[in-house]
């Protein structure tokens, strides 16, 4: 039975990952710049160190370099038309050496510490996994990790090792070579318990230890795992940052669900049953003897009902913990909230009980998307997507929602539940692959991408829309006088202001190219936007960034060139830009720092 429980404590892992087997061949664009797309030429092929016995992410079997990571590798060479060659290690402290001495360019799977930073960059963590407790089978739940005083098994050189002896004092941290002579010295009393990942421990416990051990308790802490790359190469992290966001939830979702699995049989012998029946219809005195026998199994199976009770409720505890969700009645009126979503929004199950999710709303998440939601699981059908939540902190935080109807025993509505993903870190992914590195506006990749969509959109409403050019008087001149330092401050500045007061959904600010800038947003008319632009124009020349080589002011200033039109009359996105950079050149002509329709 309690092997089941930890079948089960992996199966609702996997499902708040969103397991499905999905195949693993999509259209693959990573849009490395130039300089990346070079260096991958003359760096063909990449030397990678794992931690060779570390299953089900990865190992040497054989020779041969298997397991999740193996799998995430051969995206990369696939996408990236490399080859990466796993270098064979004899542990995991192996590894990190050959790193620091350069012979290795990556490593698959390694959190970063202050040491680690010294040689190697970090890519943002693509697998977040609890850390926990493995023990012999017969250990109770430990409910407080704090109270035990025993000695615990960990992977030497793992970067959690510091946190745990100073979060756990009283634990005695020993370390030991590899997982496999971790989970063997707890398996001969060595060691009261091991400690390691959720997902390696239970593919060992299925694999190895069946029936000796099991899952005992879990951390707070999370095994946030990154891909780590050479220092002297700072190429690669970004080569492999922007590889990262491209790799689809079904790649991600196809590769856990071959290597996390699960499997159990149940089966019940009746004949024992009828053998005694049989016995009982001839002896009558062997009533007596199985009454009193079957009173004492009844008392044994009682004591164990409740030990059982005590562990699968502390298996729903790990649950809580670790998924998102909550449950609402018919208004929307939230009745019940785990663990894990009061982490996630910061605020307290008091502060949520008896509230709407309008409490978690952020003002710039598109109202479309509450209505589509709403009317979705007003037909009782279920409604999936992504929502951009605000915490108790004003922090923002993206969840991957998937809400159902509720129904009673007679099959009468009574509410509505929701699991959740967090896909926060997923969504600062995609804001870098479509962000300037150096203004935080938009590049121009992604005015590419939007403007056509923008303005479909805004043709079937026959709505107005603005878009605008602005760049920064005298630039050159700036940077000949203060240098190219400065001028990177000054343009952070500018746009710092700019988007300021850009605070609707459906207003964009780009960086078009060098210091010219692009502006788009709705609005009912001409004058207003020209209003507006004259607003951010007399806002910019308020900031006072000297810039004494300016014709038309002792300050930093900026040009306007626009276009204020129904959507429906224009023709394309290049004429509509067109036009705007037009009228930039006319005010530029009639003076600059001033504002042209």
């Amino acid at each position: 039975m309690k092997a089941i429980f930890i079948i089960l404590f992996l199966f609702y892992y996997a499902y708040s990952q969103n397991i499905e087997n999905l195949p693993i061949d999509k259209k693959f664009d990573t849009n490395l710049t130039t300089k990346e797309l070079n260096f991958l030429k003359k760096h063909d092929t990449l030397k990678l160190c794992i931690d060779p016995n570390w299953m089900p992410l990865e190992k040497f079997e054989k020779d041969k370099y298997i397991g999740i990571t193996s799998d995430y590798m051969k995206i990369f060479q696939k996408k990236l038309d490399i080859k990466i060659k796993a270098i064979k290690t004899d542990s995991w402290s192996q590894s990190l050496k050959y790193s620091k001495q350069k012979k290795c360019d990556i490593l698959s799977l390694v959190m970063p510490t202050d040491t680690r930073q010294q040689y190697l960059n970090f890519t943002e963590p693509y697998l977040s996994i609890p850390l926990v407790l493995v023990t012999k089978i017969e250990k109770l739940y430990i409910a407080n990790l704090k109270k035990i005083n025993e000695k615990v098994g960990i992977v030497k050189d793992y970067a959690f090792i510091e946190q745990l002896k100073k979060d756990y004092p009283n634990l005695e941290v020993v370390e030991v070579n590899n997982l496999k002579e971790g989970l063997n010295k707890v398996k001969n009393n060595k060691l009261f318990g091991f400690i390691d990942t959720v997902t390696a421990a239970g593919y060992q416990i299925q694999q190895h230890y069946f029936g000796e051990l099991k899952i005992s308790a879990k951390f707070g802490n999370f095994w946030d795992l990154s891909i780590g790359t050479r220092k002297d190469m700072p190429l690669l992290n970004s080569i492999f940052n922007k590889t990262l966001i491209k790799i689809s939830q079904e790649e991600h979702q196809s590769i856990l669900n071959k290597w996390i699995s699960v499997k159990y049989e149940t089966n019940a012998n009746y004949g024992y049953i009828f053998r005694w029946l049989g016995a009982i219809s001839i002896f009558f005195f062997t009533i007596f003897f199985i009454i009193i026998r079957a009173n004492r199994k009844l008392n044994k199976e009682i004591k164990n009902r409740r030990k059982i009770e005590k562990e699968l409720k502390s298996y729903i505890k790990i649950v809580d913990e670790n998924i998102i969700s909550a449950t609402t009645d018919l208004k929307g009126n939230i009745i019940h909230v785990s663990n894990a979503f009061c982490k996630v929004s910061k605020y307290s199950k008091k502060e949520l009980l008896g509230k709407t999710h309008s409490i978690l709303k952020h003002e710039k998440m598109d109202e479309k998307i509450y209505k589509e939601l709403w009317e979705t699981i007003s037909k009782d059908k279920i409604w999936q997507g992504e929502i951009k939540n605000k915490t108790k902190e004003g922090d923002c935080f993206w969840v991957k929602a998937i809400i159902s109807p509720t129904f009673n025993e007679d099959g009468i509505k009574v509410g509505y539940t929701s699991i959740k993903e967090n896909i926060t870190i997923k969504k600062k992914l995609e804001r870098l692959s479509i962000t300037d590195e150096l203004t935080k506006t938009y590049n121009k990749r992604y005015f590419n991408e939007l403007m056509p969509k923008l303005l479909n959109s805004i043709k079937r409403k026959n709505e107005y829309i603005t878009f605008s050019i602005f760049d920064i008087d005298y630039f050159k001149l700036y940077n000949d006088t203060y240098g190219h330092l400065k001028g990177d401050s000054a343009l952070r500045k500018v746009t710092k202001e700019v988007m300021s007061n850009l605070n609707r959904a459906d207003d964009f600010c780009f960086r078009l190219g060098g210091e010219e800038f692009g502006v788009v947003f709705k609005d009912s008319n001409p004058e207003k936007s020209k209003k507006f632009l004259e607003k951010i124009k007399n806002n910019i020349e308020e900031l006072k960034i000297p810039h004494k080589k300016n014709n038309v002011s002792p300050y930093v200033t900026a040009s306007f060139g626009y276009v204020c039109t129904k959507a429906k009359d224009i023709i394309s996105v290049d004429i509509l830009y067109k036009k705007a950079d037009e009228q930039l050149y006319k005010a530029k002509e009639n003076g600059r720092n001033t504002v042209l329709p």
